[in-house]
């Protein structure tokens, strides 16, 4: 079942953060499981929005790719907590 996924780092701004996001943007595309992303910008940090198959694809793509770059890159020991929400349908035009 497709889930929406929402994870938000406190602490961080849109310029330290972006150039991550672009860095994993092409291996998140071929990633089995993901559907489609948006990010930006909430009061005292960043927020990404997804969209995966399962939410099982979700957390390995967190475990095997997000949670290892932000620990070398950005010292961010925690992986961002993720909640999930399951849909029902997601239409793009």
């Amino acid at each position: 079942m497709p889930v929406l996924t929402r994870s938000e780092t406190q602490g961080v701004t849109a310029e330290q953060i972006l150039p991550f996001i672009a860095q994993t943007q092409e291996q998140m595309k071929t990633f089995p499981g993901f559907i489609a992303q948006m990010h930006g910008p909430t009061p005292g940090g960043y927020q990404v929005t997804e969209v995966w198959e399962t939410q099982e694809a979700h957390e390995r793509w967190v475990r095997e790719v997000i949670a290892p770059l932000l620990a070398r890159q950005m010292g961010i020991t925690d992986a961002p907590t993720a909640t999930y929400q399951p849909l029902d349908g997601f239409v793009t035009r």
